[in-house]
């Protein structure tokens, strides 16, 4: 009877997915002139596994291209070849041979129609071992006849699909198996305890006061160790079911790398495209949700960020770009970078594009910050390319990005960016979309749930700790202004009687601090309830509009508890808080004084930059005292605010360097911290400032007095 081989070849196309990643690899860092002597052992034993495979299945076309790369890896395993980039660069050229050999047996459903091996690139490969000249032709994976029009990267289409089936290690099954045993045991054990309450009751008129005491607390330590190790074993046995949903990241970058290049060779553009950490185990349905936000990134990194050879090479770069995909595990969850090594985000165009949408007005959009500069990016309908194609100029595509990623995966978004060397978008998603950390609190009798990975702290402060600073109230805390939102004012939810009467002011507040990569804010509540692991339950679909509200979760009383969008939460606060601002805040004087802000918090940048706004102050902000010197230097203010702890370099440093410059001598220095003790203040004053303003002390009036006084 003839065997089946068709099922053995659809397990082999995973298998072999997986050790051609690590030839991949290894091969990269060969083509970059890296060291990969402690590669070379492992891309062989993967080729030559992969080898041994596709001969056993008929595959000969993959197992002759592999028996070529096999020899190649022997021999500088054997250090009988030098490694070199040319060689790097061949052994890539055969694992996109192989891999495309491999999408063609995935197309068929593991029929094998492979056409034979290449032999002139075989040939080649023969040829390399041997240690000759490569100077054969790049071999083809794909019909001649192929359109060479603009090829558009389309992950969606290339085999990230969902499967009706997913391979699963026998180790997890039978973790699984032995879990529920236990757990069926346990269950066994509580019936017992339930017959043995059954069995009791007839027999309780027999017993005395003591005997029934006994019996009771008998009956309720058993029953409470029963109840634990169920306990127990439920959570390990959701853990256990987890992960027999996760797959390794690698499912969903190793169809890009073929594709990046087939994108980049259609714009006249040499691309490599890196993938690290592709071992890295997620939740299927996260790798499912990631491929739309990954082709709009690929895409923009190839058009947008890396340059053509020629003028990469004139800017002292490799011909050929890199992009890098890197995901590694970060705490309670994922951290996945996409990397170029292009341009950089063009700030003067984006600027440019802000004022011509009219998002920007024209007479402050040179004050935007880098980080304001990339949040327009995001915006709907925002592009900085000059033509209209199939993949540039239509303005869409990071706003998708941002929703999935913010919105629908709970995770956050980041950007940094170096102009002429690249751009890093950095991706923080939780590792399950089922079960999150959920923090729960109360307002006004309604119950709500925030994703932990938004919690910074809950601090408890006094009423008069909180003041109104920039028109908006806000608590000093840790070196920060930090703004404070009211839960029932941005939830808009009154007592459940409607009862409108104010609540007895309270001698003590209960603050959440939530962060997200643009800032903190603090969320006045009345009751911190719980935090803890929560299977979370999606919408209904008529409440699927509701952007505020992620999910439910069910409490142990089965009360239902809406789990807030803290991004979504935050931006609320912020849009409300703006109009009042606004309100008091006068057009800026083309004649204004000019205040450079220096300080490591967003929330105290920002804080002061409305402060000094809505006094007809012009202000510029920097991060770091480096970054506020280089600015002083670019541009003459007319004063400087400055805080003493910051990265790079500290306040005191920037206030004795500012001093050295000579159009700096005379110009007004505040020193703005949280650093109150005599021994601060004296070395503010020995470095050069003209003033030291203490957080705690921080009085909005007091400032602009100040300042009024040191520049007349």
């Amino acid at each position: 009877m003839a065997i089946d081989l068709k099922k053995f070849v659809l397990r082999f196309i995973d298998e072999a997915r997986g050790h051609l990643q690590v030839v991949k690899e290894g091969a990269f860092s060969l083509s970059s002139g890296e060291n990969v002597d402690a590669q070379i052992g492992e891309m062989f034993r993967a080729a030559h596994t992969l080898k041994g495979g596709a001969r056993m299945l008929k595959l000969q076309s993959i197992a002759d291209v592999t028996h070529q790369l096999e020899e190649i890896l022997s021999e500088l395993r054997d250090k009988k070849l030098q490694p070199d980039q040319n060689l790097g660069t061949l052994i890539l050229q055969a694992t996109d041979y192989i891999s495309t050999q491999l999408d063609q047996l995935t197309a068929s459903e593991g029929n094998n129609q492979l056409p034979p091996a290449d032999v002139q690139f075989c040939e080649r490969l023969a040829r390399a071992s041997r240690g000759e000249a490569d100077t054969g032709p790049i071999a083809e994976t794909a019909p001649a006849e192929k359109p060479r029009a603009v090829a558009v990267l389309d992950i969606a289409e290339s085999g990230i699909k969902q499967a009706d089936s997913v391979r699963v290690k026998l180790e997890k099954l039978d973790d699984l198996i032995n879990i529920l045993g236990e757990v069926v045991a346990s269950h066994d054990r509580l019936e017992q305890q339930v017959q043995s309450l059954s069995n009791l009751g007839p027999r309780l008129a027999q017993m005395d006061a003591d005997q029934l005491r006994q019996q009771i607390l008998q009956f309720s330590r058993q029953l409470k160790e029963d109840f634990q190790v169920q306990h127990l074993q439920m959570y390990e046995l959701y853990d256990v079911a987890t992960t027999i949903r996760m797959l390794p990241v690698s499912m969903l970058f190793e169809p890009v790398s073929q594709q990046v290049r087939e994108l980049a060779s259609s714009l006249n553009k040499q691309v490599d495209c890196r993938i690290l950490g592709g071992d890295v185990e997620i939740d299927r349905q996260l790798i499912d949700r990631l491929s739309e936000p990954l082709t709009h990134l690929l895409r923009n990194a190839i058009d947008h960020g890396i340059g053509e050879a020629a003028e990469r090479v004139a800017l002292g770069k490799s011909a050929r770009g890199i992009i890098t995909l890197t995901t590694q595990q970060d705490g309670r969850g994922i951290l996945l970078r996409v990397e170029d090594d292009g341009r950089g985000l063009d700030y003067p165009a984006i600027r440019a594009k802000a004022v011509a949408r009219g998002l920007v007005d024209a007479a402050v959009v040179d004050q935007l910050s880098e980080l304001e500069c990339n949040e327009l990016i995001f915006h709907p309908g925002f592009s900085t390319s000059k033509i209209v194609t199939e993949l540039s100029g239509r303005g869409v595509g990071l706003d998708i990005v941002r929703k999935t990623i913010v919105s629908d995966l709970q995770g956050t978004l980041q950007i940094h960016s170096r102009p002429g060397q690249g751009t890093t978008f950095i991706i923080r998603l939780p590792i399950s979309l089922a079960m999150m950390r959920i923090l729960q609190f109360e307002q006004q009798n309604h119950l709500f749930g925030l994703a932990a990975q938004y919690v910074v702290e809950v601090v408890k402060c006094s009423p008069d700790e909180i003041r109104d600073i920039a028109d908006r109230p806000a608590i000093i805390l840790h070196n920060e202004f930090i703004p404070v939102i009211s839960a029932a004012e941005i939830l808009r939810i009154n007592d459940r009687h409607g009862n409108q009467t104010p609540a007895p002011v309270a001698t003590s507040l209960l603050l959440i601090i939530i962060q997200n990569q643009y800032g903190k804010m603090a969320m006045l509540v009345d009751n911190l309830l719980d935090e803890r692991n929560m299977m979370i339950k999606p919408l209904p679909k008529h409440m699927q509009h509701q952007a505020l509200v992620s999910g439910m979760v069910l409490t142990p009383d089965n009360q239902l508890v809406s789990v807030l969008q803290v991004p979504v939460l935050m931006e609320m606060a912020q849009n409300q808080g703006q109009p009042r601002a606004a309100a008091h805040k006068p057009a800026v004087k083309q004649n204004a004084w000019h205040v450079l802000v220096v300080d490591d918090s967003l929330n105290t940048r920002e804080i002061e930059k409305n402060v000094l706004e809505a006094h007809g102050y012009q202000v510029t902000l920097a991060e770091d005292g480096f970054s506020g010197l280089q600015k002083a230097r670019l541009t003459q203010f007319d004063a400087v605010l400055t805080d003493v702890e910051m990265p790079v370099m500290d306040g005191f440093s920037l206030t004795k360097a500012l001093r050295a410059e000579e159009n700096y001598q005379h110009i007004p220095i505040i020193i703005v911290t949280s650093r109150a003790k005599e021994e601060d203040r004296r070395r503010g004053i020995q470095v050069g400032a003209d003033a030291y303003i203490a957080k705690g002390d921080f009085e909005q009036d007091s400032l602009i007095e100040t300042l009024k006084m040191l520049l007349c």
